[in-house]
């Protein structure tokens, strides 16, 4: 079987915690970035740097890039990879921008290649975007450890909203904490009819809760509730969520937007 080269943008700790659990597939890591050197020292000489424009210049070489650091990476260099081969932002909240959606999704369709969506912590996206015509409203809400919104908890409060609106407008403000709330908007009843909360929640510890509510136009409803223990922004499960987006684009033949 034929290895895919994969290109990393982003090399914390989801991207090398991604890295390695790749070494049991047929997909090879031929090209990582990372803005600070202290976290690819230990990386082969040729395989990593921190420039990103000598990472650009091996973009035809792979067969698809994961971008694992910013949105500013979609903002900045999105285009240009798309230009060259498939690209699959982690960063889902960059869509949060119209114009920024539009230019990527028009850049992939006149380049031939794909532009996916990882589904990140919603659970069954591929049924949501079946039965998307049918719901109504979604609201989606995040509660996390205070320390991985970077925020001080209130001594005397067990949770504290931090946000409560529209999936767009927590985008904006939430860029590193919010990206599943985007792919489950993008899926379902879009960003400006999805709702959205952020609770900074110290009484359960170090967990993060997604909890996730659809209403259907024929009254019919879904929750879905996920928990899982907090490294940083994120959770050891995204990796295994990411792993399985990178095996299924890697599959998938089409071009234009794609869920994975």
């Amino acid at each position: 079987m034929a290895q895919h080269r994969l290109g990393i943008m982003g090399y914390g700790y989801i991207g090398k915690s991604l890295h390695e659990s790749l070494a049991d597939t047929n997909i090879g890591v031929q090209r990582i970035y990372n803005r600070s050197a202290k976290a690819i020292a230990d990386l082969p000489v040729g395989l990593a740097t921190t420039e990103a424009e000598n990472f650009l210049e091996s973009l035809s070489e792979l067969d698809l890039v994961v971008e694992l650091a910013h949105p500013d990476i979609s903002r900045h260099v999105g285009e240009r990879i798309l230009m060259k081969t498939n690209y699959m932002p982690c960063s889902v909240t960059a869509f949060a921008d119209d114009a920024l959606s539009e230019r990527l999704q028009t850049t992939s369709a006149q380049a031939g290649t794909t532009l996916f969506i990882p589904h990140g912590a919603v659970v069954g996206v591929d049924n949501l975007i079946e039965t998307r015509h049918n719901w109504e409203s979604v609201t989606i809400t995040f509660r996390k450890p205070p320390d991985s919104l970077g925020v001080t908890g209130d001594p005397g409060r067990s949770e504290t909203v931090l946000f409560e609106g529209t999936v767009r407008e927590i985008a904006a403000k939430f860029p590193r904490n919010v990206n599943a709330m985007v792919a489950c908007a993008l899926a379902t009843v879009g960003l400006d009819v999805a709702r959205a909360r952020i609770i900074a929640d110290s009484a359960q510890g170090n967990v993060l809760r997604g909890e996730f509510e659809f209403t259907g136009k024929d009254g019919s409803r879904l929750s879905i509730t996920k928990e899982e223990p907090a490294v940083g922004v994120s959770s050891p499960g995204m990796i295994s969520s990411i792993k399985g987006s990178v095996l299924r684009a890697l599959e998938e033949g089409s071009g234009g937007l794609c869920f994975v």
